[in-house]
């Protein structure tokens, strides 16, 4: 018979040297994990969706309002209206502006957009801005994340349904559970050694749908800037490409991307006259407009399920959301000049201007009213948007709430 092992003593100070290299391991795993870095405080109970507003208000008085420079527009995400401020997003009522619940990290937020009912936040880390994070409007619970290479800076973008994260060199799409549809530009490895290296162009403006992207590229050895039009294909580092040449365009980031609506895009280019030219997914332009002078470099456009809006200025631009088909400018009148681009509340265009929001028909621009708000001069554009019977104004890095 085998005599049983016996443990000995330098058996149990080898087990317990393991116990205590496992232990150590998994503390300093935690110390410098995401997780060690994260504050979570979801909502005590559900928010309540919004309701409906059943009329545009005969007057608008300040709600509340709350620093948010990382949003470059109102955020509305169920029924929650999101901030983000430093380190931290807040998913206020939209009424009082109360935190309802708050999602903070150990680092300043590059932005926070949203996707359906979810505000989406995006962090830094050493690849750039690619630490991004969903959080439901509803509770402030976390949801999809993803970590990708990124710009050390990037402008978001939303239609609702998709994300656009883009920088100076390298631009992706994400699905609403943040898995990526599309990317264009730099990489940080070649992982496919067969497939060409894109040139390193510098990304100059894009906008985003869910069925196309346009980007303005400016590239080495190019005097004029080109107009890229990406499509999702079966691989996200091999999307659908239509290149059109911007000829005669300076190559100095004047012309941009408006808006893209369906696989349609609204271009703004500066030669031989100031024009915006609608373009399809095949690169012809399919209409254009002219417009009486260039547009101020803080021009911004806004869009919902009826209408795309462009504020160049001082004056309000309305296209259909079908096909970007050119409909009506609102311009200065009578001292009132927009100051920002309009939202649609009850069928009612609701455009941004010197002393408060004049109020137009949707459909056709027939003038309706005027309601007076006082807001502090700027320079920055006004940009609205409606929640429930509550109007939300971004101005410059302050969110607010007007009802």
């Amino acid at each position: 018979m085998v005599a049983p092992e016996r443990r000995t003593r330098a058996d149990l100070v080898a087990a317990l040297a393991i116990v205590v290299v496992v232990a150590v391991a998994a503390a300093l795993l935690w110390w410098t994990s995401d997780a060690r870095a994260t504050i979570s405080r979801p909502a005590a109970e559900p928010v309540p969706g919004l309701s409906v507003a059943r009329e545009v208000p005969t007057t608008l008085r300040e709600l509340w309002s709350a620093p948010s420079p990382k949003t470059d527009r109102p955020v509305v995400a169920g029924g929650s209206i999101v901030t983000g401020d430093g380190k931290q997003v807040d998913g206020r009522d939209a009424t009082s502006g109360d935190v309802l619940w708050s999602y903070a990290r150990d680092r300043d937020l590059c932005g926070v957009t949203y996707v359906y009912y979810d505000a989406v936040a995006v962090y830094p880390d050493d690849r750039g801005c690619g630490q991004v994070t969903t959080l439901s409007g509803k509770d402030g619970k976390r949801g999809a994340t993803r970590s990708s290479y990124s710009d050390p800076e990037v402008r978001l973008s939303s239609d609702g349904t998709t994300v656009l994260s883009y920088g100076d060199s390298r631009l992706e799409q994400w699905r609403s559970d943040m898995v990526r549809m599309l990317s264009w530009g730099a990489l940080d490895a070649r992982i496919k050694p067969k497939v060409p290296a894109q040139p390193i162009c510098r990304l100059v403006s894009a906008a985003g749908s869910g069925s196309q992207v346009a980007v303005i590229e400016s590239c080495p050895q190019a005097s004029e800037p080109r107009l890229t039009l990406l499509r999702a294909d079966k691989e996200e580092d091999e999307p659908l490409t239509k290149s059109v040449p911007l000829t005669g365009v300076p190559d100095d980031d004047s012309a941009r991307v408006i808006a893209v609506s369906g696989t349609t895009a609204a271009v703004y280019v500066p030669t031989p006259k100031p024009t915006v030219n609608v373009i399809d997914e095949d690169g012809k332009t399919i209409a254009s407009t002219l417009i009486p002078k260039p547009p101020s470099p803080n021009a911004v456009a806004s869009g919902n399920d009826d209408v795309v809006t462009w504020w160049t200025g001082d004056s309000v631009m309305v296209f259909d959301t079908n096909g970007l088909k050119y409909k009506y400018t609102v311009s200065p009148v009578g001292g009132q000049a927009p100051v920002g681009p309009a939202t649609v509340m009850v069928g009612k265009l609701l455009v941004p201007v010197t002393t408060g929001y004049d109020v137009f028909d949707a459909e056709s621009g027939a003038p309706d009213r005027h309601i007076d708000v006082a807001r502090p001069p700027s320079q920055e554009a006004v940009v609205p948007a409606i929640a429930g019977s509550t109007v939300l104004e971004q101005r410059g890095d302050t969110l607010v709430a007007l009802g």
